[in-house]
């Protein structure tokens, strides 16, 4: 049995058939968007805030949703059903949909849908409890001006070659600078740091995407009366910091140890154990549940 479930156009496939045309342009262009929904405790977790988003992302470029988000949300559930018993990743992508080999997309008539479910991925525990290594890379996140990181696409060949760049130093992530020198995001996570009891992250005007878990995240600090900060932030600030760590759909709060060579002062601290407990109360409450 393959260890994915695919849908095309929400009509469930076998994984080696399920195929879309050589002429959609999401396959041609990269001219599409996504969203990755987890589950908790069998349920879809914050799929709200995730298709909120998704509409955002499609509004941006230009995109019509062929679907409402009750039918986003009862797909997604029904690709759950469908995967061996675990909790699950689900990414629902929508394309322009097929058209002429040209970049305008007006001969695109009808966009294409592909869901495809997974086991959600499991991180090493050593990961949470002695952290992760992290780089700065060399690659730059694309300028807000260019393809806005703000919108999730399938233009991703900007993170592919940054988190290639921190495979091959042994990394789990890369932080991207943006063309001004200011963190911006990692690949497929958010960054905060830790100094003197402040937390902070950067700021969206940095040219990053808005975070589903980063959200929450804030949401945290302020219900714990944690003092923080969306600010701008060099790599001298990230090197400096007491405590680093990152936030995604599939991380939850990761701690850092290492960025590059250099070594985090705590690993994982206080502050950001703090924090990871009561994200943990966040994804089992059954408010934030569908």
């Amino acid at each position: 049995m393959s260890k994915y479930i695919v849908s095309i156009n929400g009509k469930f496939k076998a994984a080696r058939q399920a195929t879309v045309s050589v002429l959609d342009h999401g396959f041609l262009f990269g001219d599409s968007v996504y969203e990755v929904v987890r589950t908790v405790d069998g349920n879809l977790f914050a799929a709200d805030r995730h298709l909120r988003r998704l509409r955002a992302s499609a509004a941006a470029i230009g995109l019509k949703l062929p679907h409402n988000e009750d039918w986003f949300v009862r797909h997604m559930r029904a690709m759950h059903r469908k995967k061996p018993k675990s909790e699950s990743y689900l990414r629902v992508i929508v394309t322009r949909g097929v058209g002429l080999l040209d970049l305008h997309p007006e001969s695109c008539k009808s966009p294409t849908v592909v869901g495809i479910a997974k086991a959600l991925p499991r991180w090493d525990d050593d990961f949470y409890a002695h952290g992760c290594k992290i780089i700065l890379a060399g690659v730059r996140r694309n300028l807000k001006q260019a393809t806005d990181p703000a919108v999730k696409s399938g233009n991703y060949l900007n993170n592919v070659l940054a988190l290639t760049e921190a495979k091959a130093d042994g990394a789990v992530e890369a932080v991207m600078l943006n063309a001004e020198g200011f963190l911006t995001e990692c690949t497929t996570s958010n960054i905060f740091i830790v100094k003197d009891k402040v937390i902070k992250t950067p700021s969206l005007d940095q040219g990053l995407l808005e975070g589903v878990t980063r959200g929450f995240i804030l949401n945290v600090c302020t219900n714990l009366k944690l003092p923080v900060q969306e600010t701008r932030l060099t790599g001298e600030d990230l090197l400096s910091a007491d405590e680093v760590f990152i936030t995604s759909t599939t991380r939850d709060v990761m701690p850092v140890c290492q960025i590059g060579k250099h070594r985090v002062k705590l690993t994982p601290g206080s502050m950001t154990l703090k924090i990871a407990n009561a994200y943990h109360d966040i994804l089992h409450a059954k408010a934030n549940h569908l």
